[in-house]
């Protein structure tokens, strides 16, 4: 099979991109042909003021972009074309070139964005479900993208432009969701017999673990992360250890805390050195996230995680199963002493969400649920 990746990389690399490269692997070991049409959001960098207002103008659809997917496309032929991210270089013309050139569409969702302009349903540091069955153009009165009106009207407008044309409804044959709950989020009860249930998947690493005696968090140390959460808890749990990875606009907050050590951002290695050898991972964000990666490392070396019980994390942490999970501030100051005075539930935990990740987030079940859908989507084609 000849699976085309349709792809536009943000600045600095996400979870996304890992997603992307280790499908790309893992199809290519299974001896498929995987092309890519990818674009990358750091070229914006070389754009005038002029053009990038341009950009604003047409995201809902590029036709140099549209021309340069459809000779692509002519060139290589392939089978399917699985989109990651159209935003905001390639733009949704992908499915309009799909569907001309009649090769099927499989699209995954990262995020909340079809039903949110800043696709996090969060704002001003809560979450935010205003726009969910309503126009998104009521999100412009919040400046919900980068503090914009303008900059929010524009991703309206895109949403919105393609809700009415019926560009989501019509032109996706299947849509990836990670979690449940995020296929509650986004479709409700709308296309279902268009959207599955797929979570990503991970190499397992080759690691001996042991449990040393502090606690990993793992993220950017801001306030949709969680900061305020484990702020809290560092002011009034001073005995428990914890080590920090991750950037953090004002690092000096951490230098009060004796048993608070702030590494700064660091590579995978160093992280996964500091998995291996913690009791568990602390995971606070407080927006619903798609399917965090720091999590299924976490399971993948039998470590237990402590989160608040939102969103993907509501899905993904069975409380006193695989991990424990949070309501409020004080909750998590709960979790983490339970975990220090029962070494044994610790242990029990981390086997569980061991077993959890060899149930569902290996890279042969990943491949598994990857060539199931395509060669769904391709049969159901073929019936039509």
């Amino acid at each position: 099979m000849k699976i085309l990746q349709v792809h536009n990389i943000y600045k600095g690399k996400t979870g996304e991109e890992t997603v992307v490269e280790e499908e790309k692997k893992i199809l290519e070991r299974h001896g498929h042909c995987v092309i890519q049409f990818i674009k990358d959001n750091s070229d914006l960098d070389k754009y005038s003021k002029l053009d990038k207002i341009k950009i604003l103008s047409s995201l809902h659809s590029s036709k140099s972009i549209g021309k340069e997917l459809e000779e692509f496309i002519e060139k290589e032929k392939p089978d399917i074309c699985h989109v990651h991210n159209t935003f905001p270089l390639i733009t949704p013309i992908v499915y309009e070139v799909c569907k001309s050139k009649n090769v099927p569409v499989v699209q995954t969702l990262h995020n909340y964005k079809m039903v949110c302009t800043n696709s996090l349903l969060f704002r001003n540091g809560e979450v935010c479900e205003k726009c969910l069955n309503k126009s998104l153009y009521n999100s412009i009165k919040f400046k919900c993208y980068r503090n914009s009106y303008f900059a929010t009207a524009a991703q309206a407008h895109v949403i919105q432009y393609h809700r009415n044309k019926g560009t989501w409804d019509n032109l996706i044959d299947r849509y990836v969701c990670l979690t449940e709950f995020q296929k509650e989020k986004v479709f409700g009860d709308t296309l279902k017999d268009k959207v599955v249930v797929k979570p990503n998947f991970l190499a397992e690493n080759n690691l001996v673990t042991v449990r040393e005696d502090f606690f990993l968090f793992v993220g950017r140390l801001n306030d949709s992360k969680g900061l305020q959460d484990l702020l809290y808890l560092f002011r009034r749990n001073t005995h428990s250890k914890f080590i920090l990875i991750g950037k953090s606009d004002n690092p000096e907050i951490f230098r009060d805390f004796k048993n608070v050590k702030h590494l700064g951002e660091r590579n995978r290695d160093v992280v996964l050195e500091n998995m291996r050898k913690c009791k568990a991972v602390i995971f606070p964000s407080k927006y619903y996230e798609g399917m965090p990666m720091v999590i299924l490392e976490a399971f993948s070396l039998k470590k237990p995680v402590i989160s608040r019980n939102r969103g993907a994390m509501a899905s993904m942490i069975n409380d006193g199963v695989n991990g424990l999970k949070y309501e409020i501030e004080s909750g998590l100051i709960d979790a983490i002493e339970t975990m220090e005075e029962n070494p044994t539930l610790v242990n029990q935990l981390g086997e569980r969400a061991y077993v959890d990740y060899k149930e569902n987030y290996t890279e042969e079940k990943g491949y598994e649920n990857l060539i199931n859908l395509y060669d769904e989507v391709l049969s159901s084609r073929s019936l039509v």
